[in-house]
C-alpha cells in the first residue's frame, strides 16, 4: 500500500492543463477576476511610466524623479489591495463550487499538496494573464497620453521605451499577488475531507 502511495504523481503539465480547463469551465467568474487584476496592474504600470516620462521631460531635475506623489502610491496600493481581495473571493467561491470535484480527486489518490498545487497554478495563470494585459495596457495608455499632447514627442518615446522594464515588474508583481491571494483558498481546498466533500450539495 505504501509502495502504491509513493507511485502517485501529478506532473506539472497535467496540473496546468487541469487548471486551464477549470478556468475555461468557469470563464465568467475567471474573467471578472482577470479584469480586476488588469485594472489594478494597469493603474500601477501607468503610474510608474508617467513618473518616468515626466522626469525625462523635466530633465530629471524635478521632484518627480524621486518617484510618484504619496497620494498616487496610496491609490495604487488600494487598487492592488482590492485586486487581491477580489482574487481571494473568487478562489473561495471556486473551492465551494468544486467540493465534489476535490473529493473525487482525493478519493482517486490526490494528496493535499496536489490540490494545493492545482489552485495555486489556477491563481497564478489568472495573475499572469491579467498582469500581461494590464501592464502593457497601462504602459501604452501613459505613452499615448503624453505623446499626443507633448511638445517633445521624441523624448516621450525614448522615455517610454526606457520604461519597458516597468511592464516586466508589473507582470511579476501580478503573479506574486495572485499567488499570495490564492494561498488561503488553496490551503482550505487541500484540507477538505473527501467523504464530506462528496456529500456536499451546492
Amino acid at each position: 500500500m505504501s509502495k502504491e502511495k509513493q507511485e502517485i504523481t501529478f506532473p506539472l503539465s497535467e496540473a496546468i492543463s487541469f487548471a486551464v480547463e477549470s478556468i475555461r469551465r468557469r470563464f465568467s467568474r475567471a474573467l471578472i477576476t482577470v479584469i480586476s487584476i488588469v485594472l489594478g496592474i494597469a493603474f500601477l504600470s501607468a503610474l510608474l511610466t508617467i513618473t518616468r516620462i515626466v522626469s525625462a521631460l523635466s530633465g530629471g531635475l524635478s521632484q518627480t524623479s524621486q518617484g510618484p506623489p504619496l497620494y498616487q502610491i496610496w491609490m495604487a496600493a488600494i487598487a492592488l489591495l482590492v485586486c487581491g481581495v477580489g482574487i481571494i473571493n473568487s478562489m473561495l467561491m471556486s473551492v465551494t463550487e468544486r467540493y465534489k470535484e476535490i473529493g473525487t480527486l482525493k478519493t482517486l489518490g490526490a494528496e493535499e499538496i496536489h490540490i494545493l498545487e492545482l489552485f495555486l497554478i489556477e491563481g497564478a495563470l489568472m495573475g499572469l494573464i491579467g498582469g500581461i494585459v494590464g501592464a502593457f495596457g497601462g504602459w501604452l495608455v501613459a505613452f499615448i497620453m503624453y505623446y499626443v499632447q507633448s511638445s517633445s514627442p521624441q523624448l516621450v518615446l525614448q522615455a517610454s521605451l526606457s520604461s519597458i522594464d516597468i511592464v516586466g515588474i508589473s507582470i511579476v508583481l501580478s503573479v506574486i499577488l495572485s499567488l499570495v491571494s490564492s494561498m488561503v483558498p488553496a490551503y482550505m481546498a487541500s484540507k477538505l475531507n473527501p467523504v464530506e466533500a462528496l456529500r456536499y450539495e451546492v
